[in-house]
């Protein structure tokens, strides 16, 4: 039997880390590790781990490093041949880790298992009181690079099946991979880190896929704060600028430019406007950063955009966002424009 190394990243979550911690020592997969990489706690949940989960290994980092960062620290000290990294509040169902292992070990082109993640039943928020709603079942990804989780909010189905995805929020992955692409960019702090590894892994000719068999339970709370709409669009034309050819950037161009007036337009309605301007001149700030890793990812891609842009969508959604322009004339004018160039990549 592989070994499972199962990383939970935690920041003051102490309450819902409990509870993730539970089901993972539930799990019905024997040799399993667990890992906390705590960013800097202030709440306890050192000290809670510490006193009511001795099996479970604690990493201290001392601040918070990020999401990706604190995978990082982990990864290194983490003994698995499989390797599965969580958020604090997710909670697994008994034979998720087990599920998630038979998929890698089933088509040694998968190179990433995802499982599907369901609404936590949460009697503090009776909108999200229904575990059969779908938070994720994979994530969809437009070519400008706004990703969007698939069938959010739609009712759980039985007839789903395993499915290949451009994007996975939560997944397992083997140590080849591991050690062929490596763990996330920790110049991402937050958000798009987890789209950066799934683009760097399917680059390396693995497919990802999420299954129906694996089921995560997400205590989620919807952030539209303006450091969310920051670090995300930052992050996004980062990873953009870091892993697309320059044949396919230009081929996009025209939809980026129309993209980016909606974020500036929407930057001053909702009052983000100056960390907007501000995230162009850090991405400026960091070319060179950027251009040694495209030149890295060059020599060892795999495939090339024409594979990549595969699973690519057209049209676009926005987590938490619902407007008519959107819906109306933004989205049907990317899908257009993408049926024209899609072609030519």
């Amino acid at each position: 039997m592989k070994k499972v190394s199962a990383i939970v990243v935690n920041w003051n979550g102490k309450d819902v880390l409990s509870e993730c911690l539970q089901s993972l020592l539930k799990q019905n997969y024997a040799d399993l590790e667990i890992w906390v990489s705590d960013n800097g706690s202030e709440d306890g949940s050192q000290a809670m781990v510490k006193e009511l989960y001795p099996s479970v290994h604690l990493l201290e980092n001392g601040e918070n490093l990020g999401f990706g960062s604190a995978v990082n620290r982990a990864l290194v000290k983490a003994e698995g041949d499989y390797f599965l990294f969580l958020n604090n509040d997710l909670e697994v169902e008994p034979d998720c880790v087990g599920n998630l292992v038979g998929l890698l070990e089933s088509d040694k082109e998968i190179g990433a298992a995802i499982p599907k993640i369901l609404y936590h039943r949460d009697a503090q928020q009776p909108s999200l009181n229904n575990a059969t709603e779908i938070n994720s079942f994979g994530v969809l990804v437009n070519y400008t690079g706004i990703a969007y989780p698939n069938l959010l909010g739609q009712q759980d189905n039985k007839d789903l099946t395993l499915t290949e995805t451009a994007c996975g929020g939560i997944f397992m992955f083997s140590r080849e991979v591991y050690a062929r692409v490596g763990g996330f960019d920790e110049d991402l702090f937050l958000y798009h880190e987890d789209h950066d590894l799934s683009w760097r892994i399917r680059l390396g000719g693995w497919k990802l896929m999420v299954t129906p068999k694996a089921v995560c339970y997400h205590h989620y709370h919807f952030n539209k704060g303006v450091q969310k709409f920051y670090r995300s669009e930052k992050s996004r034309l980062y990873i953009l600028l870091k892993n697309m050819e320059c044949k396919t950037l230009i081929l996009i161009l025209p939809a980026l430019v129309v993209v980016e007036l909606a974020q500036i337009v929407h930057s001053l309605v909702h009052g983000w406007f100056g960390l907007k301007l501000k995230s162009y001149f850090e991405i400026l700030g960091k070319f060179t950063q950027i251009a040694r890793k495209r030149r890295q990812i060059r020599s060892s891609r795999k495939v090339g955009d024409k594979e990549i842009s595969r699973l690519y969508q057209g049209a676009l959604a926005v987590s938490g966002m619902k407007n008519p322009l959107m819906d109306c004339i933004l989205s049907p004018l990317l899908s257009a424009y993408w049926k024209l160039v899609r072609g030519w990549i």
